[in-house]
């Protein structure tokens, strides 16, 4: 009784039935729609966000962010290039690195691989950090010593303590006998795993050794490699002297991360189609009541409410199912993303087995939840207005002309 009129009237039309029960059918799934939909999204997007950011991870963190380097990927001692970038910047270490596609050949077998030379005391490289003592101690102190991606080790069919041939066409040099590229026997220290196709192109020698192999000259390397805060924040990287250039993983893997963008946008798309539906669904529903309720509009405006105030009474009722659904399809949204893993195995299902994972990836941003939550009731606002609009232009006179 301490309610305001509007808010009870809105309330009680809200749980009221009436003669026409079809209408309370559809908005009451109309409401079970919008929960779906908004749980769906919320757990969808956290899985795509999971698996988005661990691709960014494992495979942003092993390959090179940028590199500064020339046109002819050959830089005279790159690390005077180190005071280009402010500490405060987005670039958190640099170190020289060389690059260079090279063929393995193992005792039967011969694939085209990517070989990165770089330095084995570099705190930074998270390929150093995941090897065990044993192999980073090998690679930092034997000569030619060569660490394979996991892939790149099965598929020639070796294993630690074998010796594979190295030939790069980049250091060949022309002899009487033609153009003989240049080759150099590795000893394999040990392998690496990252969960994703770096693991079968992927090979890794010492600076020092690679320099060598390419017939770099004192202090040359392919370029400065630039480790970034934010992978994703190359337009803030500094401008470079005339000559100098980047080349950042946008080039390499760039499609690949735009692929995984895109095919989130079009499930959300899609999911978000299932909460349009429902508001439709709410915006029918409440014309019917509408129409069922016109008798008792025409008396609740004689005895004084207003045009405004019985649009408010409807966008109440009809907002009511949207925040309903709205509120109850976040709670279960958050529940299943938090304990996904406890609810597929309790389902007998395990999707992510077969990627070498112990479970699926989830990532729940603020910022996106409250988007979804802030759209949804606004759209079921939307959907509220004409009818309620409707119900404020009732004419009393007309709608009591026959009672």
């Amino acid at each position: 009784m301490f309610q305001p009129l509007t808010l009870m009237l809105g309330l009680r039309y809200a749980g009221a039935r009436g003669r026409r029960s079809f209408a309370s059918f559809v908005s009451g799934f109309s409401t079970i729609g919008i929960l779906l939909g908004v749980a769906a999204l919320i757990l969808v997007s956290a899985v795509m966000n999971g698996f988005e950011q661990q691709m960014k991870d494992q495979m942003l963190g092993v390959i090179p962010q940028a590199l500064v380097t020339n046109d002819q990927r050959r830089l005279d001692n790159p690390a005077r290039y180190r005071d280009l970038f402010a500490p405060d910047s987005v670039v958190t270490a640099t170190t020289p690195f060389i690059s260079a596609e090279a063929m393995v050949q193992g005792p039967g077998h011969l694939t085209g691989v990517e070989l990165y030379g770089l330095d084995p005391a570099n705190s930074q490289d998270k390929l150093l950090q995941g090897l065990d003592p044993r192999t980073r101690e090998y690679f930092e102190y034997l000569p030619y010593g060569l660490v394979m991606g996991a892939g790149v080790a099965r598929s020639l069919g070796v294993v630690p303590g074998d010796q594979v041939r190295v030939t790069v066409t980049e250091g060949s040099r022309f002899t009487p006998l033609g153009r003989v590229p240049s080759q150099r026997l590795f000893t394999l220290v040990g392998t690496f795993s990252t969960g994703n196709d770096v693991d079968r192109q992927l090979v890794l020698a010492r600076l020092d050794d690679a320099a060598r192999l390419l017939r770099y000259g004192q202090d040359q390397a392919s370029g400065l490699r630039l480790w970034l805060s934010d992978p994703f924040e190359l337009d803030r990287l500094p401008a470079l002297p005339a000559g100098l250039k980047y080349e950042t993983w946008q080039q390499s893997r760039g499609e690949l991360f735009q692929a995984v963008a895109m095919e989130k946008r079009l499930m959300s798309l899609m999911l978000a189609l299932i909460i349009l539906v429902a508001a439709f669904n709410i915006l029918s529903a409440m014309v019917m009541v509408v129409t069922d309720k016109e008798a008792e509009i025409a008396m609740l405006q004689t005895l004084g409410l207003s045009r405004n105030r019985v649009m408010a009474v409807f966008m109440i009722q009809g907002g009511f199912s949207g925040v309903l659904g709205c509120v109850l399809g976040f709670a279960l949204g958050l529940l299943l993303s938090l304990n996904l893993d406890g609810v597929l195995n309790l389902l007998g299902i395990n999707f992510y087995s077969a990627a070498g994972g112990s479970q699926l990836p989830v990532l729940l941003l603020p910022g996106q939840l409250l988007m979804v939550l802030f759209f949804t009731l606004l759209l079921c606002v939307l959907a509220s207005l004409y009818p309620a609009w409707r119900a404020s232009r009732v004419h009393p006179a007309e709608a009591l002309r026959y009672e």
